[in-house]
C-alpha cells in the first residue's frame, strides 16, 4: 500500500510514523531532529494526504481516461500512485525486438556509468540491492546504445533510477527511459544545443512573467544554465522534493516540455522577494539552491495549479525555440 492512497485517518497516523516511503526513500522525520524544516514537512504531509485521498476517489468514480481534456485536468490535480505506472507508459509503446538485452557501449561510457551507479539515491532502500544496481546499469547502457549522440550524461542516473522505482519492470522502464530521453536528446551530448536553446527561451519568458528577477540576473550577468541547467537536464530530480518531482513528471510526460518552463518560472516567482535582494552571483546561487527546500517547492499541489495558469503552450514554446536557434551559436 502506498501512503498517498490512504484514506483511513488511523492508517494516516501510521504513515506519519513510518520512516520509509513506498518508493524506498527515507522520510525527513527519520532523522528524529526537531527543527523548523521538519515541522514544515510534517504539516505539508498532513495537509497533502487528504487531497490525494480525494483525488483517488475521483479517479475511481469518473475514470478520466475516456477524454483527453478531462484526463489532462485529472493529471494536473494528481495521479494516484496505483495509476502512475499505467499513465506514464500510456504513450510509450512496448518494444518486442529485445533491443534492451545486449549493448555495445564505449568503454569510457561504461566506466562513467559504473562509477555513478552507487551514487544514485544511495539511501534508497530498493536501489541498494545488487540486482537493482545491475538493472539501473542496463537502463543507462540502453540509452548510450540507442541514442549515441547522448551517450551518458551525469544526472541521467537519477532519472533512470526514479523511472525504475515507479515502473518496477525493467523492460518497460527501459522503454520509457529511452523514449523520454529521445524526446530531449539535444539537452545532452557535448554541445548541449537543446539546453542552451531552452535557457535562452527561459530567459525570454522570465523577462515577461518574472521581470524583477530577470532584471537582477541580467544586471549580475549570470547565465540561466549556471542557475537552473540541472533542473532541465534532470527534470528537477535531486533539486526538488520527491513528491513534487513525481507530480511534475506526471504533467511533463503527458503534456510536454512546457512544464519545465512553467515550473521554473513559478518557483522563481514564488521566491521573488528573496532573489530580488541578492547583490552578488554567490548570493543568487545560494538562493536558487534554497528553492529546493522552500515551501513553494514542498507544496506540490499548489505549485502545479499555479504553474498550470501560465499561458505557455506547445505552440508558444515552439515559436520561442525557433527564435532562440537563430540567437545561439552552434
Amino acid at each position: 500500500m502506498n501512503p498517498f492512497d490512504v484514506i483511513n485517518p488511523t492508517i494516516h497516523k501510521f504513515y506519519l510514523a513510518n520512516d520509509i516511503d513506498d518508493l524506498g526513500f527515507v522520510r525527513p522525520w527519520s532523522a528524529r531532529e526537531e527543527n523548523e524544516k521538519l515541522k514544515e514537512y510534517e504539516e505539508w504531509y498532513s495537509s497533502y494526504l487528504p487531497i490525494v485521498a480525494r483525488r483517488r476517489k475521483r479517479w475511481e468514480k469518473e475514470n478520466p481516461r475516456r477524454n483527453h481534456h478531462l484526463l489532462q485536468r485529472f493529471i494536473r490535480k494528481g495521479i494516484p500512485h496505483v495509476y502512475r505506472k499505467e499513465l506514464w507508459l500510456r504513450s510509450c509503446p512496448a518494444r518486442s525486438d529485445g533491443y534492451w538485452e545486449t549493448f555495445e557501449v564505449p568503454d569510457d561510457i561504461v566506466k562513467a556509468i559504473q562509477l555513478d551507479l552507487p551514487r544514485t539515491f544511495p539511501d534508497n532502500k530498493f536501489l541498494k540491492s545488487e540486482k537493482t544496481q545491475k538493472a539501473l546499469g542496463r537502463a543507462l547502457f540502453a540509452v548510450a546504445e540507442h541514442i549515441p549522440e547522448v551517450g551518458y550524461c551525469q544526472g541521467l542516473n537519477f532519472v533512470a533510477g526514479l523511472i525504475l522505482l515507479v515502473v518496477n519492470d525493467e523492460r518497460r522502464a527501459i522503454d520509457l527511459l529511452v523514449h523520454l530521453v529521445s524526446q530531449r536528446k539535444e539537452y545532452y551530448g557535448k554541445k548541449m544545443i537543446g539546453l542552451r536553446r531552452d535557457m535562452h527561451v527561459l530567459h525570454q519568458l522570465m523577462r515577461k512573467y518574472c521581470p524583477r528577477v530577470a532584471v537582477m540576473i541580467d544586471r549580475l550577468d549570470i547565465g540561466f544554465d549556471i542557475l537552473v541547467g540541472k533542473w532541465f537536464v534532470c527534470w528537477f530530480v535531486e533539486s526538488l522534493p520527491m513528491e513534487t518531482v513525481l507530480r511534475i513528471w506526471d504533467c511533463l510526460i503527458y503534456e510536454g516540455d512546457e512544464w519545465l518552463f512553467k515550473i521554473a518560472i513559478t518557483l522563481f516567482r514564488s521566491n521573488m522577494m528573496a532573489l530580488s535582494h541578492c547583490h552578488s552571483i554567490d548570493q543568487v546561487l545560494t538562493q536558487v539552491q534554497n528553492i529546493g527546500s522552500s515551501k513553494s517547492a514542498l507544496y506540490c499541489h499548489q505549485l502545479i495549479l499555479k504553474s498550470a495558469q501560465l499561458p505557455i503552450s506547445k505552440s508558444v514554446l515552439d515559436e520561442l525555440r525557433e527564435e532562440a536557434k537563430r540567437s545561439i551559436p552552434n
